[in-house]
């Protein structure tokens, strides 16, 4: 009787702890779940951030080989849609075989790897590909391929696998992939507006792969807890994996012999270094221009012909350089003529910021510089010029609204009444792409002359109603500058060099509309002119270029 009512006694007060250690299991059961949503929901998103980011780092792995064309860009497209559709279906299959989110934690993890190989062996593969292809097409296929297609592939698995593991109830299936669908959208969305407008231009490429590399490492750890004993061996090599990323990221990679600056912008990879007493600047591993470092003249044969224009225009008071370089043809021309204002418009700011570094350029009343894309500069400005000079034309890289007629249109509205608008061809004019050029700029001014380099393939073409002159005139006006300019070559011995372009064979004229710059673009010549460009530097191919006038200070500039 009394252990009866001991119990009921005892029963009110018991409810109440079984009731409260009920409500601690599902807040625990709950916090468990929310936290494994958490973890899928991480690698869902950072997985397709991964991706985009790669792809839009693949343009600046493979421009040092191939450039940075059409080409370059439909090859990496193509490349990252064949491995999301192989990726796609692989990862459907995997996911029903094993339908764990460990087991596609290990997936993300050979991801991981495969972005490890470039990381530590791309730069050499990339440029190994590039010298057995000759940067052609293909080549630029086979390398995306190689690079990036197994990185790609893998982390396409993630999508369909996420699907597998979210399906709780087939009538709601279409919900549960639309759901994943957008979250991997939005976490494409967030690598690429990231990749582009903050990491490329703050990071250097090495740490930015590592960067990549160690996020792709942490998701598959994510991925992979609480199966500590399980993922013993996939803990190890992700362990591994994020220590050598990490040297390899934080540790600066080693610059190239004669190599004082290296780094890639969000246009180009440039290069500074120094060959004897002559200082260069490469683009994309395209020898861009030189410079003698004690006297900051132009340091290759080509450039030094850009006197022409004065011929053509000899009381040019103001002069506009589309694309920078490092500033000597600028530089060239003002030492020589007094008064003489030049406008420098570079689309890159770290071209700029290279010549004042490297170069000796200084900013000035004299010397403005303007960081904008040429076409854009000149649309928006009502300014009027003597002398335009486009050099902006690098090795591989061609910006086609650069070349067309619509182009020539408005360089010439900015042209002064006798004004003269120069270009540079680096290949001469015995290609399709160089007479392409060639027969815009004949089509869209009234005169168009052309001249070739001593000792070296470029040929600049000189155009605008400055061009218009006769032969006999231009001789004795030569003769008179010679004497007062003191260019190296005199103008009389560059004017000698003007090449019969009457029967020239006609390219096709370019336009807005159509313009296949890639398609003409003589790949193997382009390499070859880069190579001989190199020897002169080397080999002294030419005499060295003359020093600095004595009225002018000698400087270490210069530039294009």
């Amino acid at each position: 009787m009394s252990e009866a009512l001991a119990a009921r006694t005892a029963a009110p007060s018991a409810a109440p702890s079984v009731a409260a250690s009920v409500a601690t299991n599902r807040a625990a059961t709950g916090r468990r779940e929310r936290l494994e949503r958490l973890r899928f929901y991480w690698v869902v998103a950072t997985s397709g951030a991964v991706i985009m980011a790669l792809e839009i780092l693949a343009s600046r792995v493979l421009a040092p080989a191939f450039g940075n064309s059409v080409y370059v860009w439909g090859s990496i497209i193509s490349v990252f849609l064949a491995a999301l559709a192989v990726g796609y279906r692989l990862g459907g299959r995997l996911a029903d075989r094993e339908p764990s989110l460990q087991a596609l934690g290990r997936l993300v993890l050979l991801a991981a790897l495969s972005q490890a190989w470039l990381l530590f062996a791309g730069g050499r593969l990339v440029s190994t590909l590039g010298r057995w292809t000759g940067g052609s097409p293909g080549g630029t296929l086979v390398a995306a391929t190689l690079l990036f297609g197994p990185a790609s592939l893998l982390l396409a698995t993630v999508s369909p696998y996420a699907i597998r593991l979210a399906a709780r109830d087939l009538a709601a299936l279409g919900d549960t992939a639309g759901r994943l669908f957008a979250l991997s959208t939005a976490g494409s969305l967030v690598g690429t507006l990231g990749c582009t407008f903050v990491l490329i231009p703050l990071l250097q490429l090495q740490p930015l792969l590592a960067l990549l590399v160690g996020v792709t490492t942490l998701t598959a750890l994510i991925a992979m807890a609480g199966s500590t004993r399980r993922e013993a061996w996939s803990y190890a090599l992700a362990g591994t994996l994020l220590v050598a990323t990490a040297v390899k990221g934080v540790r600066p990679p080693p610059l190239p012999p004669l190599t004082l600056y290296s780094g890639i912008t969000p246009y180009q990879t440039l290069e500074v270094g120094d060959i004897d007493d002559r200082r260069f600047l490469t683009s994309n591993s395209t020898l861009h221009s030189a410079v003698m470092r004690d006297t900051g003249e132009p340091g290759l044969a080509y450039s030094r012909a850009v006197a022409l224009t004065a011929l053509f225009a000899p009381r040019m008071r103001r002069a506009l350089m589309l694309g920078m370089g490092s500033g000597s043809i600028g530089t060239y021309l003002q030492r020589r003529i007094d008064g003489l204002e030049v406008d420098y418009v570079d689309v890159d700011p770290e071209v700029p910021r290279l010549a004042r570094r490297f170069f000796g350029f200084t900013d000035g009343p004299r010397a403005r510089v303007h960081v904008d894309d040429a076409r854009r500069f000149l649309a928006n400005s009502d300014e009027r010029w003597d002398l335009i000079v486009a050099d902006t034309y690098v090795g591989l890289s061609v910006p086609f609204h650069l070349t067309t007629t619509e182009f020539m249109g408005e360089v010439g509205r900015h042209l002064t009444a006798d004004g003269v608008f120069a270009l540079n061809l680096a290949a001469g004019l015995d290609d399709d792409f160089s007479r392409a050029i060639f027969s815009t700029v004949r089509r869209s001014f009234p005169a168009a002359r052309a001249f070739s380099a001593r000792g070296a393939s470029n040929v600049w073409v000189i155009a605008g109603p400055g061009a218009v002159g006769y032969l006999p005139d231009l001789q004795a006006r030569a003769r008179d500058l010679d004497a007062r300019w003191k260019f190296e070559p005199p103008l009389h011995a560059l004017l000698a060099r003007e090449l019969p372009t009457a029967d020239l064979p006609m390219g096709e004229v370019l336009r807005d509309e159509f313009a296949p710059v890639e398609h003409l673009i003589p790949v193997g010549k382009m390499r070859a002119v880069d190579a001989e460009r190199w020897r002169e530097l080397r080999g002294r191919m030419n005499a060295s270029p003359a020093p600095a006038p004595p009225s002018a200070p000698a400087a270490k500039g210069g530039g294009r």
